[in-house]
């Protein structure tokens, strides 16, 4: 059986939501400020303008020099409030990014992602594993955070990381939208 993860990233960002929209949206850009994303190849350009249907292939390597490989596929897009992706290969899930107006000025952005990991040697390791793959989630993810900052025209003024244990309430379940 797969290990199920349940990963949330939230930052702020000074940066207006426009531009971390378009940050965020371009995602072929994402390897020139995220430096654990190697490279990126566009498996299928996206079907519509606001960018549902693009499939992408990202190589990510993690603090710990593991490396892996997933494809990701933007499956829907609220702009610029929501974007939900599907991914397969080393990692398998969903995710979705949702953008908001910071009360202090700027962007709040949160990501759920709601993997399983399709390795047996990962399943087989998850129950002693499990804080070591979330340490390399939050670092991944904190850098993330400080790219998307950065690329968008601002600064990263807070970040938290956090994982839903898999005994939690609405473990593994994907978060209802507000309105």
């Amino acid at each position: 059986m797969a290990a199920r993860y349940h990963f949330l990233s939230e930052y702020v960002l000074t940066s207006d939501r426009e531009a971390v929209w378009a940050t965020l949206s371009a995602v072929e850009q994402w390897p020139a400020w995220w430096r654990w994303l190697k490279s990126l190849d566009v498996v299928r350009e996206a079907g519509s303008d606001d960018g549902a249907g693009a499939r992408y292939l990202l190589h990510t390597t993690s603090p710990t020099g593991y490396g892996f490989s997933y494809t990701t596929e933007v499956a829907e897009v609220d702009r610029p409030r929501r974007i939900d992706v599907l991914s397969s290969g080393d990692i398998v899930g969903r995710g979705r990014f949702l953008l908001t107006d910071a009360p202090s000025g700027g962007t709040e952005v949160s990501y759920v992602w709601l993997v399983e990991t399709p390795k047996w040697w990962m399943n087989l390791l998850a129950p002693i594993a499990r804080p070591g793959f979330t340490w390399n989630h939050d670092k991944l993810m904190t850098d993330f955070g400080r790219g998307l900052a950065k690329a968008s025209g601002g600064e990263l003024t807070m970040v938290h990381n956090a994982t839903l244990k898999p005994a939690a309430p609405g473990f593994y379940e994907m978060p209802a939208l507000e309105g």
